[in-house]
C-alpha cells in the first residue's frame, strides 16, 4: 500500500510515514482529537521517481556537488531539481488507492497537505518550515498538484541546507504527505509544555490568533502570549498584542483578514479556553513522557489537536551543577577528546533505548579544562514532565513503567552479557606489548574502541536508575511524607556494591595490621610513602598485593593523566591508615540488612495487600540499578590503566623526536592532533606547540575556582542608553552591530557576526541564523519561526520590538538579551 489511514498498522512508524504523519497516526491512536486524513507514505514517493531515470541522476548528481558556501548557485540547482520533480506524473495503482481514501470524505471538504519528511520533526531535528505546507486546498487534482509540491519542497534549499547543517546526508532525505481535513479556526495557535525561553517546567505557554494558526508559528504577525500555571492552569502573565491582521480560509486557498478594532488590543482566548488547551498540552506530554510543544485550532468552541512535537532545543547554560562532582578537577585535553566522543555516542544509543527523544548536541563540555554541564538540556531530560504515570494503583502504575521503558528488566541481564567480551579485551589489551611507534597509535585506537563500544548503554544505567529514584521518592512522599527522605537513605543503601566489596577488603587489610602491635605502631610512625618502600611480612605483603592486583585500576581521579591505584599505592596505605582506629566488629552488616527489612515490612503494612507484589518489584529494581550503577563506574576505571599505557608508548616516541621531555605529556595534545600526525597531515612542530601551549593553560586554569555557572565571571557593558521592550524570544545575551534585511535582496550583503534585525522572518531566511550573533524582529512570540530557530541555533532573540527597523540604524551596536525581551541601545 502507497496510502495509509491515521488508524492503520504502520501509520506510526516513521520510515513508512515521516515524522508529522507517524506522530499524528500515533495521537489519533492514543484517543486525542485530531482531525481526520490520511498519509501519502515514503513507498509512494520513491513508486513516483523510480521509473525517471533524469530525477534519479540529478538527486545522485547534486548530493555531490551542491554548492552549500554560494547561496544563489545553492537554489538554482534547487530549482532545476524541483522543476524536475513538477514534471512527473503518479502511476495508476497510487490514483487508485487516492480515490478510494478521498471518496471516504465529503466532495467539499478542504484539505491541508502538508510535508512530513522522515527528517522532519525528528526530536534532534524540527525542520521548523524548512518542508512546505498548503491549507484549504480543494478538488482531486488540486490536492495531487500539491502531494507533488511537497514531494518537490524535499528539495528547497532552505531544507538541502538544514540538512547539511545537522549532518544528515542528503541522498536518505524523502518525503511522506499529509492528507487532513482543515479545521476552520475561530481561534488557533501553539502551547509548549514548558516555558522554553525562562526554561520553567511549571509554566506552559501558549501563542494565540484569530483564524488559522499559520499566523502564530509563521512568526509574520503580533500574536497574544499567555503563561499558565502547570499545577492549576491559573494565568500567571499575558502579553496582548495589538492583532490587526488574522489568516482565514479562502476558496483559493487562505487570504489575511483585517481584525476588527474592537477585537484588537483584547485578548483573543478566555481563561476557560486557556485551560483547555493547557490541559490539552499537559495530556499529550503525559502520553509521551516528555515535554512537547502542540499545535491547536478552536472550531465552534470545539478544540482540535493538530500536531505534537517534543521539545529538545534551548538555549545552552553551562554550569558545574551537574558535573562539580562527577569532574571535579581539571581535565586534559587528551583525556575529555575521548571521553567526550564515548559520552555522546552512549547518550544516543541510551536515548534510542530508552525511547528518549534523540539530542545532537553537547551535554557536557570542556571549558578553561573544567567540564561544564549544559544544565537546561541536563534539566529537561532529567527532571521536565511527570513520568506520565498514574499512581493510584501501584501495580498498574508498575506496568505503565515498564510499557514506557521496556529497557528497564532488560538492560541488566544485556549489560552483564556483554560485560565478559569487554573484560576479555581488557585482558588481551593489558597483555599487548607495544615495540614500535605505529604499534602505539593501533593499540590507542583499540582502546579506545573498546571503550566506547563498551559505555554505550552506561548512561541508560544511569538515567534509569535516576528514574526509578523519583518513582520511589514519589510513592515514599505519598505514604510517609516528610518522613519520606529518612526511609528512601535506607531503602537505597546496600552493602552489596563494588564499593562495598572493596571497602571490605582494604578493611580486612586494617584487621591483619591491627592485630599484630608491632604492625601497628609502625603504620602510625611512618608516612604512606616511607611504608609502600616495606610492606611487614610475608602475609600481608601478599594480601596487599593481590590487593592491587584485584582494584589497583581504580582512579585517584577521574583523569588518567594521573595515575591509578597500582601505581600509586601510597593511596591504599593512606586509606588502610584510616581504617586502623575503626570499629571491625561484624554485626554490622546484618544490622544493616535487618533495618532494611523492617523499614520494607513497615511500609508494606501502609499499602493495600494487592500492592505488595508492585512495591517489592520496584524495591528490587531500584537495588538492581543501584548496585549496576556502581559496578558499571568500577568496571569503565580498568579503561585508566590501558589509556596510560597508551598515552605512554606514544609519549616516548614523541620524547625521541624532541616533542616532549614527559612521556605523560602527551596529554596535553588532542586526539585529532596525534591522529592528524599520524596520518601525516601535521608536523612534529605543531604538535609541540599545542602541548606547549595546552600544558601552559592547563596549570593555570589548575589553580583557579572556576565560575559556577560559565559567564558570570564576564565583563558587565555599561552605557546602556535606550531600552527596547520585546518578548523573550531565545535566551542568552549577545553584543554587535545590527544590520536591517528588509526582503532577501540584502542576505548576500549581510556581514558575519551582525544582529539580524527584520520586521520577521520566515524558513527562507534561515541562512541568515548561520552567520548571525542574534535575532531582534517587530513581530512574532516565543513560539514563532524565528524564535523556534533562534533557539535552534543558540542565538539570543527578542521578538515583537516594536519600531525596531525605524528605531535601529545598520552598524549601531546594541545588547540583546533574550532571556529579558530587551534590547539596549549601547552608546
Amino acid at each position: 500500500m502507497q496510502i495509509l489511514k491515521f488508524s492503520d498498522k504502520n501509520a506510526t512508524i516513521l520510515e513508512f510515514c515521516g515524522g508529522k504523519g507517524a506522530n499524528l497516526a500515533k495521537l489519533t491512536k492514543a484517543g486525542f482529537k485530531v482531525p481526520q486524513g490520511f498519509i501519502i507514505s515514503v513507498k509512494a514517493y520513491y513508486k513516483f521517481i523510480e521509473n525517471n531515470k533524469n530525477v534519479k541522476n540529478l538527486i545522485e548528481s547534486f548530493n555531490h556537488t551542491f554548492d552549500y558556501q554560494d547561496l544563489d548557485k545553492l537554489e538554482k540547482q534547487s530549482k532545476i531539481l524541483r522543476k524536475a520533480f513538477l514534471e512527473l506524473e503518479f502511476d495508476q495503482q497510487f490514483l487508485k488507492e487516492f480515490d478510494e481514501n478521498l471518496k471516504e470524505f465529503d466532495e467539499n471538504t478542504a484539505f491541508s497537505v502538508r510535508s512530513s519528511s522522515t527528517m522532519e520533526d525528528l526530536n534532534s531535528a524540527a525542520f521548523a518550515g524548512a518542508h512546505d505546507t498548503f491549507l484549504n486546498i480543494y478538488g482531486r487534482d488540486e490536492i495531487l498538484k500539491h502531494i507533488k509540491l511537497c514531494f518537490a519542497s524535499l528539495w528547497q534549499s532552505r531544507a538541502i541546507l538544514y540538512r547539511e547543517e545537522k549532518n544528515f546526508f542528503q541522498n536518505e532525505a524523502c518525503m511522506a504527505v499529509v492528507v487532513q481535513k482543515m479545521v476552520n479556526a475561530d481561534f488557533a495557535g501553539v502551547s509548549f509544555s514548558i516555558n522554553p525561553v525562562k526554561n520553567r517546567n511549571d509554566e506552559i505557554l501558549i501563542n494565540a490568533n484569530y483564524g488559522l494558526g499559520e499566523s502564530v508559528v509563521s512568526g509574520e504577525f503580533d500574536v497574544d502570549e499567555y503563561s499558565l500555571s502547570k499545577s492549576d492552569f491559573s494565568l500567571l502573565s499575558t502579553h496582548i498584542a495589538k492583532k490587526e491582521i488574522c489568516i482565514i480560509q479562502d476558496k483559493l486557498g487562505t487570504k489575511e483578514e483585517k481584525v476588527s478594532k474592537e477585537k484588537q488590543e483584547i485578548p483573543c482566548l478566555t481563561e476557560e479556553k486557556l485551560r483547555q488547551i493547557a490541559k490539552l498540552n499537559c495530556e499529550v506530554e503525559n502520553y509521551y513522557a516528555f515535554a512537547q510543544d502542540i499545535e491547536w485550532a478552536i472550531e465552534k468552541n470545539e478544540l482540535y489537536l493538530l500536531q505534537a512535537r517534543a521539545i529538545t532545543t534551548l538555549a545552552e547554560r553551562w554550569t558545574r551543577d551537574e558535573s562539580a562532582e562527577r569532574y571535579p578537577n581539571v581535565i586534559t585535553p587528551f583525556t575529555w577528546d575521548y571521553v567526550d566522543k564515548a559520552f555522546h555516542i552512549s547518550l544516543e544509543y541510551s536515548f534510542k533505548m530508552m525511547n528518549l527523544p534523540s539530542f545532537k548536541g553537547k551535554w557536557f563540555a570542556s571549558f578553561n579544562n573544567y567540564i561544564y554541564g549544559n544544565q537546561n538540556i541536563i534539566w529537561l531530560y532529567m527532571q521536565s514532565g511527570n513520568l506520565g504515570i498514574d499512581f493510584k494503583n501501584l501495580n498498574t502504575a508498575l506496568e505503565q513503567i515498564l510499557q514506557k521503558y521496556p529497557h528497564v528488566y532488560e538492560l541488566p541481564k544485556q549489560w552483564m552479557r556483554d560485560l565478559d567480551y569487554y573484560l576479555k579485551g581488557i585482558g588481551a589489551l593489558e597483555n599487548k606489548v607495544i615495540s614500535d611507534n605505529k604499534q602505539a597509535f593501533d593499540f590507542l585506537d583499540d582502546v579506545v574502541k573498546l571503550g566506547t563500544m563498551y559505555f554505550r548503554p552506561n548512561i541508560a544505567i544511569s538515567i534509569t536508575q535516576s528514574l526509578l529514584y523519583k518513582i520511589l521518592k514519589i510513592l515514599l512522599e505519598k505514604l510517609v511524607g516528610e518522613k519520606s527522605s529518612f526511609y528512601f537513605d535506607i531503602l537505597t543503601s546496600f552493602d552489596e556494591s563494588k564499593t562495598a566489596q572493596v571497602n571490605e577488603d582494604l578493611l580486612s587489610l586494617a584487621k591483619l595490621i591491627a592485630k599484630d602491635p608491632f604492625l601497628k605502631s609502625e603504620f602510625e610512625k611512618h608516612n604512606s610513602k616511607e611504608l609502600k618502600e616495606k610492606i611487614f611480612g610475608y602475609k600481608i605483603s601478599q594480601q596487599f598485593l593481590k590487593f592491587l592486583e584485584n582494584h589497583g585500576h581504580r582512579e585517584i581521579e577521574f583523569d588518567p593523566y594521573h595515575p591509578t591505584w597500582v601505581e600509586a599505592p601510597e593511596v591504599v596505605i593512606d586509606n588502610i591508615k584510616l581504617l586502623l582506629n575503626s570499629d571491625f566488629s561484624n554485626n554490622k552488616k546484618f544490622q544493616k540488612k535487618k533495618i532494611y527489612f523492617d523499614t520494607k515490612n513497615e511500609l508494606f503494612a501502609l499499602l493495600p495487600k494487592e500492592w505488595h507484589f508492585g512495591f517489592d518489584e520496584l524495591l528490587n529494581l531500584v537495588k538492581t540499578y543501584t548496585l549496576l550503577d556502581d559496578l558499571e563506574h568500577y568496571e569503565t576505571t580498568r579503561l585508566s590503566i590501558l589509556v596510560r599505557k597508551a598515552a605512554k608508548a606514544i609519549g616516548k616516541h614523541f620524547v625521541k623526536l624532541g616533542i616532549i621531555k614527559d612521556p605523560m605529556d602527551v596529554f596535553f595534545a588532542h586526539m585529532q592532533t596525534i591522529s592528524a600526525y599520524k596520518e601525516g597531515k601535521i608536523t612534529i612542530d605543531k604538535v609541540r606547540l599545542e602541548i606547549e601551549k595546552e600544558k601552559a593553560q592547563y596549570f593555570e586554569n589548575s589553580k583557579k575556582i572556576p565560575a559556577w555557572n560559565l559567564g558570570e565571571e564576564d565583563e558587565i557593558i555599561e552605557n546602556e542608553s535606550e531600552i527596547l521592550e520585546g518578548v523573550a524570544g531565545s535566551i542568552g545575551v549577545s553584543v554587535g552591530e545590527v544590520y536591517l534585511v528588509h526582503s532577501k535582496d540584502d542576505f548576500s550583503h549581510f556581514p558575519k557576526d551582525a544582529i539580524l534585525v527584520a520586521r520577521t522572518t520566515n524558513p527562507a531566511w534561515t541562512p541568515l541564523f548561520y552567520t548571525a550573533k542574534g535575532v531582534i524582529t517587530e513581530s512574532g512570540g516565543a513560539l514563532s519561526h524565528g524564535a523556534v530557530t533562534a533557539r535552534e541555533m543558540k542565538l539570543p532573540a527578542v521578538m515583537s520590538v516594536r519600531n525596531a527597523m525605524k528605531i535601529l540604524k545598520n552598524g549601531m551596536k546594541v545588547k540583546v538579551d533574550g532571556g529579558k525581551g530587551r534590547v539596549y541601545i549601547l552608546n
